[in-house]
C-alpha cells in the first residue's frame, strides 16, 4: 500500500498550489452529505491535521443539482467565493440521471469558475442494499460528468466498492454513516488536501485514522481503498459486485 500512497502524494502534491491562507470549501448536496456528516467531519479532520480550512455547506435533503441551480440561496452561497465547491447529488446510475448529472456539472463548473474556484464532484453511491449492483453505473456517471465538465473527482463510491468487495458487509453497511462516512471523508481529504512526500508519514496516517475513528485493524485497507480509487481507477467491466 505504501508504494501506491507515495506515488499518489507525489503526483497530487505537484498538481495543487500551496495555500498561504485558509482553504475555503463549500459543500453543496443533499441527505447523503448531511447523514454522513461529511462537511463537519472534514472540518474536524483539517483541524486535527493542522490545516487552515473554512468549511461551509449548503444542504437540501432531497435536492438534485438542478434543484440547487434553481435555488437562489445556493447560487448566492457559491458567489461568495471559495477555493473549492464540492457538488453532490444522488448516485445518478440511470441513463436519464447520468445525462442530467453531466449537464448540471457543466453548468455549475462554468458558474463556479467565474468566482475563481475549482469544482469537485463528490461521487455518491446507492444507499439501498438492493441497489448495490448500481454502484458501477454510479461510478461511471460521475467519472463521465467530471471529464465532461473539467471538474475534480472525489471517488467516494469507488472507495466504498473496493471495501465492499473485500469485506462483504451486511445490509446496514450501505448507510452513509459509519464506515462509508469514514471513507467519504478520507477520500475527500486526499483530493482536496493532498500531502507532500515529506508530510505523508506514519504519524500523518495515524493522526488521520485517530480523528476519523478508523479501526486500527482496518486502517491500511481503508487508506488503500481511498488512495487507489483516486490513483488507480478500477476497470468497471471486470469488477465483481459482492
Amino acid at each position: 500500500m505504501r508504494r501506491v500512497l507515495a506515488a499518489l502524494v507525489l503526483s497530487l502534491a505537484s498538481a495543487w498550489p500551496v495555500h498561504a491562507k485558509p482553504v475555503r470549501i463549500l459543500f453543496v448536496g443533499n441527505a447523503l452529505l448531511e447523514d454522513a456528516e461529511v462537511p463537519a467531519r472534514f472540518a474536524s479532520l483539517a483541524r486535527a491535521m493542522g490545516k487552515e480550512a473554512e468549511v461551509q455547506s449548503r444542504i437540501v435533503r432531497w435536492a438534485s443539482l438542478e434543484d440547487h441551480w434553481r435555488d437562489g440561496e445556493t447560487r448566492a452561497a457559491i458567489a461568495k467565493g471559495w477555493d473549492y465547491v464540492v457538488l453532490q447529488q444522488g448516485p445518478s446510475a440511470r441513463e436519464e440521471e447520468r445525462a442530467d448529472l453531466a449537464a448540471q456539472a457543466k453548468r455549475f463548473t462554468a458558474e463556479i469558475a467565474k468566482t475563481g474556484a475549482k469544482t469537485a464532484l463528490f461521487m455518491a453511491w446507492p444507499q439501498e442494499p438492493e441497489r448495490r449492483r448500481d454502484i458501477p453505473a454510479a461510478i461511471a456517471a460521475y467519472r463521465a460528468a467530471a471529464e465532461a465538465s473539467g471538474a475534480l473527482l472525489i471517488p467516494a463510491a469507488e472507495a466504498w466498492l473496493r471495501v465492499l468487495a473485500q469485506t462483504k458487509p451486511g445490509r446496514s453497511s450501505f448507510s452513509p454513516r459509519g464506515a462509508a462516512s469514514d471513507l467519504a471523508v478520507l477520500t475527500s481529504w486526499f483530493v482536496l488536501f493532498p500531502a507532500g512526500p515529506q508530510e505523508f508519514t506514519e504519524d500523518y496516517v495515524e493522526r488521520a485514522s485517530r480523528e476519523l475513528g478508523i479501526d486500527p485493524a482496518r486502517r491500511d485497507a481503508w487508506f488503500d481503498a481511498a488512495t487507489r480509487a483516486i490513483d488507480e481507477p478500477m476497470p468497471l467491466g471486470a469488477r465483481r459486485i459482492p
